[in-house]
């Protein structure tokens, strides 16, 4: 019931100028940095080259396994695909996901085709950037946040509906993570696409045409080049062949979901609700402070190869600045944050992060458990 009267409302954030003084100070710092380095807030050769060698590296391990190298023995062939599983992730990590916000480049068209990326390996990202945007716009907001929508698989919220399956959620939540990208390129695509009217607080969204034949297309395209032409011209066994596709999406799949739910889904997090006009009682700024953490945020490698996905405030404030910039605007926000007496979470490391989410997960999975819909930092004045 809960979940239906969220969706049902025009969700708006309510401010005032405390709240505001801080957002314009954060911005006027960030753009100083801009300017006094002299910098683009997009792309750099570095990430350009790092995109350049992620598809080259696709190519290598995808080579290496339509050449048939790898067929005489099953757990170098399933070695193979899971390789160009995290290849697949890496991509997604360091050039799709700026490209579908607008961060990779000044032009346009470069990030509209740049984000093809996505459906190269087996997404889609014209539904990604719909379904990604209205996450970024709601973050943890149940019935408008969709990476908190499971159909009542995971209990992500305390305002999700409890099931007596919930009890055991920090047990099976990783297993179902890691069959999560199967389900992303044979179902979930296909079900936001044909079987959903809403995305977010956005009602009765009507597709274009091309967006369908897009859809399938590009299905196509990946099953054929990841499973069929393998099934074809390998000469290992179809169903090793079957297995290592399997495998190709297994651990990747994992990280990939790890790396992004640790960062909202955690304990010391907050769910806030609309009232009755929809307000939430902070502006985005201090909405996206409460909700979301860092982790390993001057680790210059983490960064490198999950894309900034670890510095996620940074992203959610600026996400149209590239992940080449974030480890020094993180310390802008952390600063920025102090200066204003508001609480900026971090956590040194991914594994502290990932204890902190299954914490949560455990929480989450009792019938009662109560989450603070707001932190500290709401009640600025």
């Amino acid at each position: 019931m809960l979940k239906k009267t969220t969706i049902s409302k025009v969700v708006k954030y309510k401010s005032n100028k405390a709240k505001d003084d801080f957002a314009k100070e954060l911005r006027n710092r960030v753009a100083n940095y801009f300017k006094e380095e002299n910098k683009s807030p997009y792309a750099n050769t570095s990430v350009v080259v790092k995109g350049i060698l992620g598809f080259l590296s696709w190519f290598l391990v995808y080579g290496l396994i339509i050449s048939d190298t790898l067929s005489f023995n099953f757990w170098l062939l399933a070695l193979g695909f899971m390789t160009l599983g995290f290849v697949n992730i890496f991509l997604a990590f360091n050039i799709m996901h700026d490209a579908c916000h607008g961060a990779y480049s000044k032009n346009k068209k470069v990030n509209y085709i740049l984000g093809f990326t996505m459906n190269f390996i087996g997404g889609n990202s014209y539904l990604f950037t719909k379904m990604h945007n209205a996450h970024h716009a709601f973050v943890n907001i149940a019935g408008i946040d969709v990476t908190l929508e499971t159909h009542g698989m995971f209990r992500f919220t305390p305002h999700e509906s409890w099931t007596p399956m919930h009890r055991w959620q920090h047990l099976y939540t990783p297993v179902l993570y890691a069959l999560a990208m199967i389900h992303w390129i044979l179902v979930k695509d296909f079900k936001w696409m044909f079987g959903e009217l809403n995305i977010g607080n956005k009602k009765n969204i009507k597709h274009e045409k091309k967006e369908y034949l897009i859809l399938v297309i590009s299905k196509l395209f990946y099953i054929t080049v990841t499973l069929v032409l393998p099934l074809l011209f390998l000469s290992a066994p179809w169903l090793w062949v079957v297995l290592a596709w399997i495998n190709l999406h297994i651990l990747p799949s994992l990280c990939f979901a790890l790396l992004f739910q640790v960062t909202h889904i955690y304990n010391g997090t907050h769910y806030p609700l609309p009232d009755e006009n929809g307000n939430i009682e902070n502006n985005y700024f201090i909405h996206v402070l409460e909700t979301t953490t860092d982790f390993s945020r001057e680790n210059k490698f983490t960064v490198w190869l999950t894309g900034g996905i670890n510095v996620h405030i940074v992203h959610h404030l600026f996400p149209k600045i590239n992940h080449a910039h974030y480890i020094p605007l993180t310390r802008i926000i952390k600063k920025t944050a102090e200066d204003f007496g508001i609480q900026y979470h971090e956590e040194k490391n991914f594994w502290r992060a990932l204890k902190l989410h299954m914490q949560m997960l455990r929480q989450l999975s009792n019938k009662d458990a109560v989450v603070p819909q707001y932190g500290t930092s709401s009640a600025m004045a």
